[in-house]
């Protein structure tokens, strides 16, 4: 067929064929018009249904809330001006002017333009009503609804969305603007994993939730919706290299702040319960003093938030306290063996505590764990070091750092 359409010769057939009807169309009155030739015919019509109306009007200041839409047109005249015109199609327009009008009810005569001059033309109906009502220009919020939260991959959050701009315009008329109550964009957030960032278009709604298709300026907003992976909250611990100089003891170590959250695979944190890491060398301290320290980030978490925390070490002068007779507590013996002081092994001792005055103030010797392990010994005599358990801030000296056990069978024992 493309091979046929480009044939030199085709094209030109197919232009005679073309000129040779048009040529009997135009001159078909005049044989007509000759008697004895052909009996004569008389004027032919065409109706042309739903031609649209158009409205000429100030489209700046008002808009059409009502109008007749679609009007019949006739057309009469000669056989071969009906038969052009059905050929040719030329443009043509059907139209009332209200440009010079008021907001109002108007009814006015159609118009029309474009028909040829050898055609008679009849418009039914003959007048065509038009209400104007005047432009309004309404601000709405922009309300950015997710859609799917449910779809989010496990763990993750998603935060409140943030648009731009805020508020979108609306230019109608007044009755129209009137109803516009929501303007609404809509993110899906299906597998979202990390911060979306949309281009995302406005639909409007009246109260009851009916979308109304009005134009609104800008069209389409930006959206950002933050996404957050999987976190928790630890606390932070400081840990303690080297020591005071002699006669100073610390008061407290606060850090502020207490905790951090910790952002990563679920796997990854839920094993994470005490962020660790950060470390003072007492050596270089003197007085109190803050300092800034940058949080270590853990294998395998992504982000940790705050990123650096305040470190206050209090110092104050050393004094120390003394408590006798205090009791040592042993544990880890076995069901199966019996264990017990040498004789002449005192199962108590004399403890001295060390610190700044605030911290001694409020200790009791109830604070304080005094022990011996005796899991694991073989049968037979022993000397086994004694250790503490107490608060932070505050050093022990002890009258003695071994006591000696005897360890037996329990069954021999009895």
């Amino acid at each position: 067929m493309d091979k046929l359409f480009n044939s030199h010769w085709f094209v030109k057939i197919i232009s005679f064929f073309i000129a040779l009807m048009l040529f009997a169309m135009v001159n078909m009155d005049d044989l007509t018009s000759q008697p004895g030739i052909l009996p004569s015919l008389s004027d032919r019509t065409s109706t042309l249904e739903e031609v649209e109306v158009s409205v000429l009007y100030d489209e700046e200041n008002f808009a059409i809330v009502d109008q007749t839409e679609h009007v019949q047109v006739k057309l009469s005249g000669s056989q071969s001006a009906i038969a052009f015109f059905q050929l040719m199609r030329p443009t043509y327009e059907v139209f009332v002017d209200v440009t010079e009008r008021q907001e109002g009810v108007h009814t006015l005569s159609i118009q029309h333009r474009g028909f040829p001059g050898d055609l008679s033309v009849s418009i039914v109906p003959q007048f065509a009503r038009v209400e104007l009502q005047e432009k309004q220009t309404v601000s709405i919020p922009v309300d950015v609804e997710l859609v799917n939260t449910d779809g989010v991959k496990e763990g993750y959050s998603v935060g409140t969305p943030m648009v731009s701009p805020v508020n979108v315009t609306v230019t109608a008329a007044r009755e129209v603007a009137a109803e516009v109550a929501d303007a609404k964009a809509y993110v899906d957030v299906t597998d979202a994993d990390k911060m979306l960032e949309e281009a995302v278009p406005v639909k409007l709604y009246d109260s009851s939730g009916n979308e109304l298709h009005l134009d609104v300026e800008p069209g389409i907003v930006d959206v950002r919706v933050p996404v957050t992976s999987p976190n928790k909250s630890v606390p932070i611990k400081v840990s303690r290299e080297g020591e005071l100089e002699e006669g100073l003891s610390i008061e407290s170590v606060n850090v502020e702040p207490k905790e951090a959250v910790i952002y990563g695979p679920f796997d990854v944190i839920e094993s994470i319960n005490v962020l660790e890491g950060l470390t003072i060398d007492l050596d270089d301290i003197t007085e109190s003093e803050t300092f800034t320290m940058e949080l270590p980030v853990p294998a395998g978490v992504q982000t940790i938030d705050p990123e650096v925390v305040e470190v206050t070490v209090n110092v104050a002068e050393e004094e120390s306290r003394q408590w006798s007779d205090v009791p040592i507590e042993m544990i880890g013996a076995s069901d199966e063996t019996d264990v017990r002081f040498n004789e002449g092994e005192d199962d108590t001792l004399s403890i001295i505590a060390h610190g700044a005055e605030t911290n001694l103030d409020q200790f009791s010797v109830d604070d304080i764990q005094v022990y011996i392990d005796v899991s694991g010994l073989s049968e037979g005599e022993h000397s086994v070091p004694i250790k503490i358990n107490g608060p932070q801030n505050i050093r022990f000296s002890v009258s003695k750092t071994n006591v000696e056990v005897i360890v037996s069978d329990q069954s021999e024992s009895e």
